[in-house]
């Protein structure tokens, strides 16, 4: 194999979803790369490949796990470091002249490491984002700086994350736009859901979806407890959704609030399902309560009214428009929820969006090689 590959690693659900369209534009342009599978996360990747249209991974470092628990999580992350360093990978690694990762995940930081010990370049999607804290989110927030340090090429979506990075090293590219744009113009084109979400959604029975997975609400019994309280006292006015991560499930599971949420006649508990579904669901919904990200993203994108469960964000999106930050407040959460429930949005859903952030990123990854 000749030295001229881009190396793409992917460990959680949410990377996927983000770089599956840089996949398929590196496709588009015939960029030479290969896919690893970091093993971090599995659930829906199979179904996930099929829905976008992408080949499978070319490597699997840990096929068939689930790292959402402390124990799973330390097991695959010594796994991980193990099999990294066996021959056959040793010279997967040696055979790429770039390293790209994304986001703030363990698979980040270890994929961004792994690039600096073969002494490769590293490229980091979606980088630039910043908590007004060092301590929360952690660890993402520590992982997005350090990766900022060693990272040689920083794909931005916005000024503000270019701004971010005035000081580091290395090559700052605004792609004008999230990688999470080109997904969702995939999934809406896919699914033909325009004209159903463009009177917001009134043929559908009301109803909110709320998403927890985030670790700095998981772990922490009393923060998780008042967030359950919260959902439950909002399914009295309009049914919820709540979409249940496998590592959101073991711990209300632990905590003894699975039962509670079962019993709860206007709560629907779902399974994690794959992406274009999930857009379906959402773009019907009337709010979306959620500690994610991509949700908060996607939000800003449909137009969706959204209430991010954290005290802190480290995007941008939708922050005075659509999307508010509860400060984990209860009383910010009711009345979020009072707001919403009868109202319909307006969707600002544009299938002719002529943005491509992930083909920019595409065209400069090929650039790079020799």
């Amino acid at each position: 194999m000749n030295n001229t590959k881009i190396m793409v690693l992917v460990g959680t659900k949410a990377q996927f979803v983000k770089m599956a369209p840089v996949l398929l534009a590196l496709d588009e342009i015939a960029a030479p790369y290969s896919l690893v599978y970091t093993g971090q996360h599995s659930e829906t990747f199979d179904a996930m490949e099929v829905v976008f249209g992408i080949r499978g991974s070319d490597h699997n470092l840990i096929p068939n796990y689930e790292a959402d628990t402390h124990l799973s999580f330390f097991r695959w992350t010594v796994l991980f470091w193990v099999r990294a360093f066996r021959k056959k990978f040793r010279k997967l690694w040696r055979d790429h002249e770039v390293f790209v990762v994304h986001g703030d995940t363990a698979s980040t930081l270890y994929g961004a490491c792994l690039g600096r010990i073969f002494r490769k370049k590293v490229a980091h999607v979606e980088a630039g984002l910043r908590s007004p804290t060092l301590w929360d989110p952690i660890p993402e927030e520590i992982i997005r700086r350090f990766v900022s340090r060693i990272a040689e090429i920083h794909y931005c979506p916005d000024d503000w994350s270019c701004s971010n990075l005035h000081k580091v090293s290395g090559r700052v590219v605004n792609t004008h736009g999230n990688t999470l744009h080109d997904s969702l113009q995939l999934a809406l084109k896919r699914i033909g859901v325009s004209s159903l979400a463009r009177k917001g959604n009134s043929k559908v029975s009301p109803y909110g979806i709320a998403s927890i997975h985030r670790n700095e609400n998981l772990t922490r019994s009393k923060r998780l407890q008042c967030l359950v309280d919260s959902i439950i006292e909002a399914s009295e006015g309009i049914p919820i959704k709540f979409v249940m991560h496998p590592a959101t499930r073991k711990r209300l599971e632990r905590n003894g609030l699975l039962e509670k949420l079962s019993s709860c006649d206007n709560i629907q508990l779902l399974d994690r399902m794959d992406y274009f579904e999930f857009v379906a669901l959402m773009v019907q919904a009337r709010f979306l309560l959620t500690d994610g990200g991509s949700n908060q993203e996607e939000s800003a994108e449909l137009g969706i009214p959204c209430l991010l469960l954290r005290i802190h964000t480290e995007r941008r999106d939708g922050i005075g428009k659509n999307v508010e930050l509860s400060c984990l407040k209860p009383d910010r959460i009711r009345e979020f929820v009072d707001r919403h429930r009868s109202a319909k949005w307006d969707s600002r859903i544009d299938l002719n969006s002529a943005i491509c952030p992930s083909l920019t990123i595409a065209t400069s990854l090929k650039n790079e090689l020799s």
